[in-house]
Parts: structure tokens; sequence; C-alpha cells
């Protein structure tokens, strides 16, 4: 008879089941030892990570001869689920979507009011207990992507002769980075071309943030320590295991460059040291909970950059496409702060005609467009008629002129029955979600701001009811587009903004329930900061 195998090693860990990797041991006849606290798995040594042991829970299935009542009235329940334990041991036996990836590629999912970041719609009674166990347990989390190396081996350089390296002159290759010899750093590498680029090339067909940001990092150490200081703050955030002051240390090391630039005429022309300054503003975000304090320390270096630029020299494509990924972080942060826009709209590469070009140009378009929607209504100047009818008419005929590119390729109503409180629409590609959520996210403050509405009389509590619908309705959709188009990353930040400045005006509680998971979900799966704006609705609608 063969013997018998232990029952323990026959249980994977807890970190190799959620990798549906194969659990091995360097000692499989010391089984004892397994459930020590000093021993782990091959996979958790070479990853650095504490190695959780697996229970073996077996179900056994039996014949329920109890069968329903003819005249059962059975509950409506959304068609995805997600079952919250807050007990330590069975979060520890399994739990499927603290795994789960941001989306990458183009998504089709089904927009709904309860999701996967979330438990099911509690009732009204006590709707804040479950949200706030969703939100703290998602801030750890499993790392989007495979960012960690396999092995434990130890980095080098390419041999001497390999064809790996190239065939030029030693002096050629002078200053280049690259194979990188920190494990850590090739890490952060890693995961910035995996994931956080994703965040950058929405609007740029060239995806000159994914491409061509990593070729000039290779000789641009500031532009390098930029890449990892980005990359290690966000992995900081969602793994409790990740060094949490390695962000700081390329931080400051991108910051001796920057700092001692402002009257140097060559390195404000530097495209590298104004991407590196874009991708740190992005760090700065990252730290900023959404309406909150921004302190705007890398918006200041962006403006500094750019308005060096000759109002009559040609902007490199480089430059252009940090410009537009700067526009639209300041887009974000002024709209969150309720404050003017302070980078400069007026730069000769900016169009706002509406002739044929790409989905691109027409996005960067409505991008501009509700920087001066934002500018109207919280800057210093008069909010006259003339003004806002402008914007009005800007918007309109953006809306007729727009190509056909811009159509949704698919489209669902709200169906509240079955949970699903947001439309469901799906586009083509990111220039496209990233264009119409701005229009919608300018639209929806210019129904806000309007100053043609009646100040006094029945007519004022009639127009201010109908602008309250409208409002409504541009946010469902815009939770809708982001929901829809989970490959957008981004578009998820700008619906969090939207559900953040006007989710007070929603008063059924499966919408609002809907608009707080949107926002769990923005932070759970991409940790970014929603935890203020969230606490700030639940004030809103009396929920604490």
């Amino acid at each position: 008879m063969a013997p018998e195998k232990s029952p323990v090693l026959q249980v994977a860990c807890l970190n190799c089941r959620k990798r549906h990797s194969k659990c091995s041991w360097t000692k499989p006849s010391e089984p004892s030892r397994i459930h020590e606290a000093d021993a782990s798995c091959d996979r958790c040594i070479a990853l650095a990570e504490t190695c959780i042991p697996g229970e073996n829970t077996r179900f056994k299935h039996h014949s329920n001869e109890l069968s329903p009542s003819d005249h059962q009235q059975w509950v409506k329940y959304p068609s995805r689920v997600r079952f919250i334990d807050e007990t330590g041991d069975l979060e520890a036996i399994y739990n499927p979507d603290d795994n789960t990836s941001p989306a990458l590629g183009f998504a089709f999912d089904s927009p709904t009011g309860v999701s996967h970041s979330s438990a099911p719609t509690p009732q009204p009674v006590e709707p804040t207990r479950q949200l706030h166990a969703v939100t703290h347990r998602g801030r750890r989390g499993t790392l989007p992507h495979n960012t960690l190396f396999t092995d434990a081996r130890s980095l080098s350089s390419v041999p001497l002769g390999s064809r790996l390296g190239l065939y030029s002159d030693a002096g050629s290759l002078e200053g280049a980075c690259f194979p990188l010899q920190s494990m850590q750093e090739a890490r952060l590498m890693k995961y910035y071309l995996e994931y956080m680029c994703t965040w950058f090339d929405l609007c740029d067909a060239s995806r000159h943030f994914a491409l061509e940001v990593p070729r000039r990092a290779m000789s641009s150490p500031t532009l390098l320590n930029a890449i990892f200081a980005l990359s290690s703050r966000h992995l900081s955030i969602m793994h409790e295991q990740f060094d949490e002051y390695a962000s700081t240390r390329y931080h400051q090391n991108c910051l001796h460059k920057l700092s001692s630039i402002s009257n140097d005429s060559s390195a404000l022309n530097n495209d590298d040291l104004l991407a590196a300054t874009i991708l740190l503003r992005t760090l700065e975000e990252l730290d900023v909970p959404l309406l909150g304090t921004d302190h705007e320390g890398h918006l200041l270096g962006i403006q500094v950059f750019m308005n060096a630029q000759d109002s009559t020299a040609v902007a490199t494509e480089m430059r252009k496409a940090a410009y537009w990924i700067g526009l639209r972080q300041e887009v974000t942060m002024a709209f969150a702060s309720q404050r003017s826009i302070k980078i400069s709209l007026s730069h000769n590469f900016i169009d706002q005609s509406f002739s044929a070009g790409s989905d691109d140009v027409w996005a960067n378009r409505i991008i501009v467009h509700c920087a001066n929607v934002i500018e109207f209504s919280f800057g210093d100047g008069d909010q006259t008629a003339s003004e806002y009818q402008a914007l009005r008419d800007y918007d309109d005929g953006w809306l007729s002129s727009r190509p056909s590119s811009f159509l949704p390729i698919a489209y669902a109503p709200a169906d509240t029955i079955s949970g699903n409180v947001f439309p469901q629409i799906v586009y083509m590609n990111h220039a496209v979600v990233i264009g119409v959520a701005h229009g919608i996210l300018a639209r929806s403050l210019l129904l806000c701001y309007d100053p043609t509405l009646p100040k006094l009389g029945p007519a004022r509590m009639i127009a201010q009811q109908r602008r309250e619908e409208e409002v409504q309705d541009e946010i469902r959709q815009l939770c809708g587009i982001a929901l829809s188009n989970r490959g957008t990353i981004p578009a998820m930040f700008t619906a969090s903004l939207g559900i953040a400045s006007c989710g007070d005006r929603f008063s059924r509680d499966d919408e609002r329930m809907a608009l707080l998971d949107l926002l769990i979900k923005t932070e759970t799966d991409h940790f970014w900061p929603t935890a203020d704006a969230q606490d700030t609705l639940k004030r809103a609608w009396g929920w604490v």
C-alpha cells in the first residue's frame, strides 16, 4: 500500500493559491515544519513574501428534500455579488476579489450598482458599516500584473560579446543605464511599463509616455528616478511589504536636479525634465485626497517649463504630449479644489476649431473647453450671461461636429430592477472615453453655474429642479462610461471627481450606494485617494 500523503502538502499556501501557481517546498520530507512561523514555500521565498498556510477545507454535498412553495416570492438580486466575511480565518482561506487586477484591455463590464469591490447593497438603516469595511480592506492588495520577478537570481550586465547587447562602440552607449543592476529598480521599471504608463497616453496615439519616456530614461537620471519614484509610491500604497520610503529617496534625487533649473534656459527646454515633472505631479496627486488640499509643488514646475516656451517656437511632439497630460492633471485638481486654471491655454499648438482631426485632437479640444469652463466657474472674472452662452455654444458645436468614432459601440440603459443603476456606454478607444468624460464634466459645471437662471419667483424653483435632474443625468452617464470602459483607468478618476462634486444631489439610496461604490472601486482597484470624498458624501446624505 502506498504511503498516505500528508494533507498539509496537498494544500497550496494563500499566495500561491491567489496566483494559481504550484506551491512547492524544498523539504517535502518535513511536512510538520510547514506551519512553523519561519517556514515558507519556494515561491514565497523567491518573492520575499510572508507565506500564509492554506486551509484544507472540503464541502460535502447532500440532498435537500425541501422544495419551495408554489407561492414563494423570490427576492431580486444583481447579476454580480460579493460576499464579505470580516473574520480573518475565512478571509485567509479564500478571498477571490483581492487579486483582481486593473483591466488594461478594452473591458465590456456591466456597470452595476453592486460590483466586485463592494458588499451587496445593505438596507438604508445602516449603510456605512459594510462600506467602511470594504474601503479599508482594499487599502492593501496584490500587485496588478506580474510585477515581481519569479526567481531570486542576481541581476548582471549583458555578457560581453552576447547578441543581447548592441553592436556599437562603447562611447555611443555611455550613460545608458540598461540593463538595470538593482532587482528593486527592475521591478519598478516593469511596473511602470505594464501599468503606470497606462494612466498617461490616453490622447496620444504615439504613446510617448509608454514608449519614448522609458527610452529617454536610459540616459536621463532625473527621468529614471521620476519613474522609480512614481512606481514605488503606488506600490507602497497598495502593498504593505514594499519599502514605503523608497519613493521619497527617488523623489529627492529628482529634486536635486529640478530645484536648480529655474534660471537655466537650456534646462527649461529639456523635454526629459518636463516629462519627469509630469510623473512627479502624478505622484503628488496620489497624496492629495479628492476634495483635499493640493500643495501644487510640481504644478509650479510644469508652469515654469511650459511658460518658458517661446509662443512662436514649434513645440516638439514630446513636449506636446507632456502638455496635454499636464492639462488633464490641472483640470482634475482645479475642479477638485474649485480654483482657476494655472496652466496657459494659449500655446500655438492648441486647436479649438471644429475642423477635421483625429480622435486625439477632438478629445484635446473638449479638454481645453473644460478648462475654460472651470476658469469661468472658479476664476476671478465676472460670470456674464454672454460668456456663459459662448461656452454653451462651443459645447453644442463640439457635439454636433465630432466624428462618428465618438458614437458608442454599445449602449444599454440603466435597469434599477436588476441592480444596474448606471447605463452601459462602451466606446472605441481611450481618447473618445476621455473626451466624452471631460465634456460631461464641463456640461455638469455649466449647469451648476448658470447665471441665466431666474433669481426670484416660482420660475426659480422650477428651473432649479430641472437643472438638478440634468446634472444627475450627466453624472449617471459619466459613471456608466467609467465602469463600461475599465481599460481607460483615468476615466474612473474623472467619474470620482464628478461624484465628489455633485453626488450630494442624489436622493435615492440605490443610486447613492452605486456612487459610493464607484468611489470605493477607484480606491481599491487603483489606489486613487477617494476616502475623504466618501466621508463627505456620507455626511451630506446623513449616513454618519
